[in-house]
């Protein structure tokens, strides 16, 4: 990491703290299964995924991106993980989106097949596609390219299906790969999927310069959307090319689609890692912002960090609060700012205090990648 980064706690408490929740997290989530050699993160595999009325999820392919990021970084410390990394990546390949092979369809359910036509299962969801991408340039480094993968190749080939099928020409991010077509959403982006140190690393591994033209092009629309005042950055944007904003009420998701909410709370990590990782100065106002925020708000008490805030800080009446991931992301976020070490700490003590059955798959898994970014252990390729 860059210098000046600061940690919540001595490096031996750290990593101890990281190995002992991966393991609980592992045996918890990581399922072998849907064929020999397959492997995925199983969303349900605690029983609390509140599936409405369409088939039981086992997972999506954001999780299965989580997933293989996981277990090529905790390769130290884990005998058994380039054979479940390959096991993930077998599952990857047995499940291309309609689109063609190179991006992974978005849901799988009960069964192993992918979800209904009616839920999207054969299409994409964009931020899965990209840590899978990434996952695999990590594992190209740790593992080189001569077991029974190539994923140097692997690697470059989501690498280039994602600029082919979720960048517009005009180097804005889809949804997915169904937006472009799908009426209203072909100017819309997701925050969370502005994964800029990804976007350098795939500049890096592909040799195409249009990866560091979209990382402009998305900090330029955080400029557009995002209060100086809060730093909070909304969960879906409406309106690019042009005139980029927030988006309206229910524009896919549900009433908190224009806020800070489930999907922009990984937001604040994924900026932070371009900054840990690469020095970059392009976040850091919105990410000091945002500390200050967020300390504010919740009276330096991460009890009180609520579920959901309107871009103006303010939060919604029946908010839940001190959920281990809105705490994780915003402890990334403090790892930046040398004047939050206290916040930090805080934020860190109270990760540890959460029980992973107190949470559910997401929350413990962004928990998990956090101790990998709060511990000085996210690499990059």
């Amino acid at each position: 990491y860059r210098s000046g980064v600061i940690y919540p706690a001595p490096q031996a408490e750290m990593d101890a703290a990281l190995v002992a929740f991966y393991q609980e997290w592992k045996a918890a989530y990581l399922v072998e299964g849907c064929g020999a050699g397959r492997a995925y993160l199983g969303v349900n595999a605690d029983g609390k995924w509140d599936a409405g009325t369409a088939a039981m999820p086992i997972t999506v392919s954001e999780a299965h991106g989580y997933g293989m990021l996981a277990l090529v970084m905790m390769a130290g410390a884990d005998p058994e993980a380039q054979r479940l990394f390959d096991a993930m990546l077998r599952y990857f390949k047995d499940h291309p989106a309609a689109s063609g092979p190179g991006l992974m369809a978005w849901k799988q359910v009960e069964g192993c097949g992918n979800a209904a036509e009616d839920e999207g299962g054969d299409h994409t969801a964009t931020d899965g596609d990209l840590d899978i991408g990434y996952a695999l340039l990590l594992a190209e480094k740790t593992w080189g390219n001569a077991g029974d993968f190539d994923y140097g190749g692997e690697a470059r080939t989501v690498i280039a299906a994602s600029l082919a099928r979720v960048v517009t020409a005009d180097d804005t991010l889809l949804i997915g790969d169904w937006a472009a077509e799908a009426a209203g959403f072909a100017g819309a982006t997701r925050t969370s999927d502005f994964m800029m140190s990804h976007f350098q690393a795939f500049a890096a591994a592909s040799g195409n310069a249009r990866w560091r033209a979209l990382r402009a092009n998305s900090y330029r629309v955080l400029q557009a959307v995002v209060p100086p005042e809060t730093g909070l950055s909304p969960d879906f944007v409406i309106g690019l090319p042009d005139v980029p904003r927030p988006a309206p009420p229910g524009f896919l998701e549900g009433e908190t689609d224009g806020d800070q909410s489930w999907n922009a709370l990984r937001t604040p990590w994924r900026l932070a890692l371009d900054d840990l990782l690469y020095d970059a100065v392009e976040p850091r106002r919105q990410l000091a912002a945002l500390n200050v925020f967020i300390r504010a708000a919740a009276g330096d008490d991460p009890a009180r960090i609520s579920d959901t805030y309107r871009l103006d800080g303010t939060t919604l009446p029946d908010d839940w609060q001190g959920s281990v991931a809105w705490v994780s992301m915003f402890a990334v976020a403090a790892m930046t700012d040398e004047g939050q070490a206290d916040w930090l700490a805080a934020l860190w003590r109270r990760m540890l205090d959460t029980r992973l059955q107190d949470e559910d798959y997401y929350g413990n898994t962004l928990k998990l990648l956090a101790m990998l970014t709060l511990s000085g252990h996210w690499a990059r390729p």
